[in-house]
């Protein structure tokens, strides 16, 4: 691969009027409750979640809510027992659900939601490394992103509810051109664009006595980013450059769950079916003439997933919410070899929140505390020079929100 050793793309905050979505919900769920019930909520969300855990759920909704919040994740990642450094990620969400104010048959039917992560230093990174060089691909970058997303739930009557939405993600195109001035000395005009991808996010739910049921599907979203650096003046023939790559990627997906309630507790099982085999690497060949990359060779995952929620209740509108989950994800990428250099694990991730709440005047209020802990499980293959290599770690996901319902 020509050019540097390390090349990074990195969006500054200058540009956080773009509507862009990325990976950290595929990696943690959205929201503080989906956050500390394992990525659940295909089945019984109801809250600012649904817009991305399923759509149909907004339309269980018959307050206004605004939500905010924070979150911070940071990883302990090894490789043949030293840390990889790997910048922790901080992020601010927001969150609003608005119930459609429709009379007659339309009454207390229809709810849109919007939902918000955004990181505290960038707009979207993405990284391209020379293919010898080990890199944890699936991890670290992926929390880098501003993640946006909208939705709108139709309850259609008879236990049935469906839902639709997109996520978006940014992606960067342009050029660089560099050219002599009049004076003979070089300079160099900048191109660049920031545009948007889509996908949809189709949902059902079902209801009947204790029993709740669901499925959502989301597309594959994905955030090149290619810049093309010319200099046809220079004196010397240089090819056209093409610093391309992936800096973002969520596979295509299908979620199904079921959930009982009876009484103040709720229990949750389900399972998502991820088609990671469609990834197409990080990067791109850098000139026409230059060896395309490796094909990354990820296979499809399935990842289960269980919840259980209980609610307290202290009477004159006060309440208290523990929560808890797990699952596991398998990971998509072969053990690394030579030629392969994608570092990747197998991920027990364990989930607690704690949501606390009082009525005031008509509204409602609450604060929800939600973590993970992602323990990826101990993985060995080979160095590009083919030398042993071994690999693993630990990452967290810690966040507080607040939540008024008026």
């Amino acid at each position: 691969m020509v050019g540097p050793r390390r090349t990074a793309l990195t969006l500054t905050l200058l540009a956080a009027t773009s509507h862009v979505h990325a990976s950290p919900q595929d990696l943690f769920g959205y929201g503080p409750r989906a956050a500390a019930m394992a990525g659940t909520g295909t089945s019984f969300s109801d809250d600012l979640s649904a817009v991305y855990a399923n759509p149909a759920g907004l339309s269980r909704a018959r307050d206004r809510a605004l939500t905010v919040g924070y979150a911070a994740t940071g990883f302990a990642l090894t490789r043949n027992d030293a840390a990889e450094v790997y910048e922790p990620g901080r992020a601010a969400l927001f969150g609003l659900v608005l119930p459609l104010p429709f009379r007659g048959v339309l009454r207390d039917r229809l709810a849109v939601g919007l939902g918000f992560f955004t990181p505290t230093n960038v707009i979207v990174r993405g990284v391209i490394l020379h293919p010898e060089t080990p890199r944890f691909v699936l991890l670290p970058d992926r929390v880098q992103s501003v993640a946006v997303q909208a939705a709108l739930g139709v309850d259609v009557g008879w236990g049935l509810r469906v839902g639709a939405g997109f996520m978006a993600l940014a992606a960067l195109t342009g050029s660089v051109l560099v050219t002599n001035d009049a004076t003979g000395r070089s300079t160099s005009r900048i191109d660049d664009q920031l545009v948007a991808s889509y996908t949809p996010v189709l949902g059902a739910q079902w209801e009947r006595g204790d029993w709740r049921v669901g499925a959502v599907f989301r597309g594959r979203l994905i955030a090149r980013f290619g810049v093309v650096i010319s200099a046809p003046e220079l004196g010397i023939p240089v090819p056209p450059l093409n610093i391309a790559g992936v800096a973002q990627y969520d596979p295509a997906q299908v979620q199904v769950e079921g959930a009982w309630r009876r009484g103040a507790t709720t229990v949750v099982l389900g399972v998502t079916l991820k088609q990671w085999s469609a990834y197409p690497g990080p990067s791109v060949a850098t000139t026409a003439t230059s060896p395309a990359p490796v094909d990354p060779g990820f296979a499809d995952t399935v990842v289960p997933r269980a919840a259980i929620e209980h609610r307290v209740d202290f009477g004159r509108g006060d309440a208290a919410t523990l929560r808890a989950g797990y699952f596991f994800e398998p990971s998509p990428a072969p053990s690394a070899g030579v030629g392969r250099q994608y570092l990747d694990n197998d991920r027990h991730a364990f989930t607690l929140g704690l949501g606390l709440g009082t009525a005031y005047r008509g509204s409602r209020f609450s604060v929800d505390a939600f973590g993970q802990l992602h323990v990826l499980a101990t993985r060995e293959g080979s160095a590009h020079d083919g030398s042993p290599m071994r690999w693993g770690g630990t990452a967290w996901h810690l966040g507080v929100t607040t939540t008024v319902g008026f």
